[in-house]
């Protein structure tokens, strides 16, 4: 019992100070261009933002990533197969010309189940990406 409330207590602390992703493991970005370099391109980078294209074969899959806060714009639609770290999995129906904003997207990758070749259009907000990341301000004194 006393150790769950020193781990309990040290989590909390650690929340304070901005610094504790996870009790069990520590979540570091996976990123999509270095780990599936055959489905990512990378279009325009600046200090702002990061524009990628994401191309998916019919029966391809890519590789283990996560994703900053983005938007993302479907080129041309299909399929996708979504496999979460948890084991969980889900189908997407990516439909061409579908636009959407998503935050930070955890460790997953994506195996196209259709039978059309699935583009989008990913844009990366490094801004808000390191509000993410950053622990948030203290309090002036």
């Amino acid at each position: 019992m006393k150790c769950k409330v020193q781990k309990l207590l040290f989590c909390a602390a650690m929340l304070l100070t901005g610094s504790c992703l996870a009790a069990d493991h520590e979540l570091a970005p996976i990123d999509a261009l270095k780990s599936s370099p055959a489905n990512f391109t990378l279009l325009l980078e600046n200090e702002h933002v990061r524009v990628l294209e994401y191309t998916l074969l019919p029966g391809q899959q890519d590789q283990w990533h996560t994703h900053p806060p983005k938007v993302s714009y479907v080129l041309s639609g299909g399929k996708l197969e979504v496999h979460l770290e948890d084991g969980n999995s889900f189908l997407a129906d990516e439909k061409t010309g579908a636009a959407e904003w998503a935050g930070v997207r955890g460790k997953h990758y994506v195996k196209n189940v259709g039978i059309t070749t699935v583009r989008i259009l990913l844009v990366e907000d490094k801004s808000a990406a390191r509000e993410t990341a950053l622990p948030p301000a203290s309090p002036a004194s």
